[in-house]
């Protein structure tokens, strides 16, 4: 594939190959791991500690799917290379659990390692391509400095592994930043099918979440109706970003070329997408609590993943939109902020109640936008 052909509007019409979907399933694991580390601890501490952790991980996958974007996945090479990152990821979602204390180290060496084959790999089939060598060289300096950095911290361990983990997470936004000044290749539909592939992955996690803990619950009236509503709300997330928000990105997405390409995939994608995928990998954890115990009052720590989680899911979902069409979803802001006053209004409800509200806060605003269309997304210089 040549630059040309990725460079122009609306991509080459290629989709996610199996070998990608494939690569995703580690993926899978490792958000299982973080509901995990989220659930041993539900406290705002446990919950930003688990919020880095899908940061780091993101970024590694993320990385990858720019990558493989530009290089596609037909070589053998190339499914060698995937499959060998697989089996480093894989154990680096084995220490995640250890990744503040006991197995930060593996972590640590793992996570740079996924990180410097991503580099590798892109750097190596730039190779006969200047101006994505060029937008290599934006980007891998500051980004190879910020994963050393979360390397040395877990080697370091104690107070110096935090401070150099959010260092190394700060400078990577910034790499990512200071790389819009390069002319990225992005086959739009592909990058954009990718990224709502691992919305569905983050999903699916709240669908496991929710089964797994009721086979161990008697299946009364109560837990059944707990189940309904986790659904329900599971189900609210998806209609939140399939039914409108992702198609209307894309659709932008696809109108644009050079420089204004890459740095939409950068701020729709690699940023916006982080937030939505920590509110639903947030939910799950909650979800979890609901399902198991919906007469239980629930602490301040489980009513943000479950009213919090949502919150944010929507407010990274209208900064999406905002970006793509220069619109601000007011329905979906006034739920945010309503989402936000259960928190404290909600402190002595019932989890299956706290639940209710959330999922009813949510539904209602995205049945209320359904009223009236959507314009259609413009190409707006401001935005390139």
């Amino acid at each position: 594939m040549s630059e040309p052909d990725i460079l122009v509007r609306g991509g080459t019409g290629r989709t996610a190959t199996t070998i990608e979907l494939f690569f995703d399933l580690v993926y899978v694991f490792a958000i299982t791991q973080v509901v995990g580390v989220v659930h041993s601890d539900p406290s705002p501490a446990g919950l930003a500690k688990g919020a880095f952790i899908l940061f780091l991980l993101w970024w590694t996958w993320t990385t990858y799917t720019w990558t493989t974007n530009w290089s596609g996945t037909d070589s053998a090479q190339i499914k060698l290379f995937l499959l060998t990152t697989m089996a480093t990821t894989l154990v680096m979602a084995l220490a995640v659990p250890g990744a503040f204390d006991e197995t930060s180290a593996l972590f640590g060496w793992t996570y740079f390692l996924v990180r410097l084959l991503a580099s590798g790999l892109y750097w190596f089939e730039s190779k006969d391509f200047p101006a994505q060598r060029a937008a290599f060289w934006t980007f891998f300096p500051i980004s190879s400095l910020a994963a050393g950095l979360v390397l040395a911290g877990s080697l370091t361990g104690g107070d110096a592994l935090v401070l150099l983990y959010l260092a190394g997470g700060i400078l990577d936004f910034f790499a990512a930043l200071n790389a819009g000044r390069g002319t990225w290749a992005v086959d739009a539909p592909h990058f954009a099918e990718r990224n709502g592939l691992f919305i569905i992955i983050s999903l699916g996690e709240s669908i496991v979440a929710i089964g797994l803990t009721a086979v161990d619950v008697e299946l009364d009236a109560e837990h059944l109706g707990a189940m309904v509503i986790a659904f329900a709300g599971v189900a609210t997330l998806w209609w939140a970003y399939f039914d409108r928000a992702a198609r209307y990105a894309e659709r932008y997405f696809t109108t644009l070329t050079g420089k204004a390409l890459g740095r939409f995939a950068r701020d729709v994608y690699s940023y916006i997408h982080y937030p939505i995928v920590v509110g639903i990998v947030m939910f799950a954890v909650g979800l979890e609590e609901v399902v198991a115990h919906p007469d239980r009052i629930l602490g301040l720590g489980h009513r943000l993943t479950l009213a919090g989680g949502t919150a944010l899911v929507f407010a990274a979902i209208v900064a999406g939109t905002y970006r793509a069409i220069r619109r601000v979803t007011a329905e979906r802001v006034v739920a945010v902020f309503a989402l936000i006053a259960i928190m404290w209004v909600g402190r002595s409800w019932s989890a299956l109640a706290f639940a209710g509200f959330t999922v009813a806060i949510a539904a209602v605003s995205l049945i209320a936008e359904r009223t009236h269309p959507w314009p259609q997304p413009q190409v707006a210089a401001g935005w390139r």
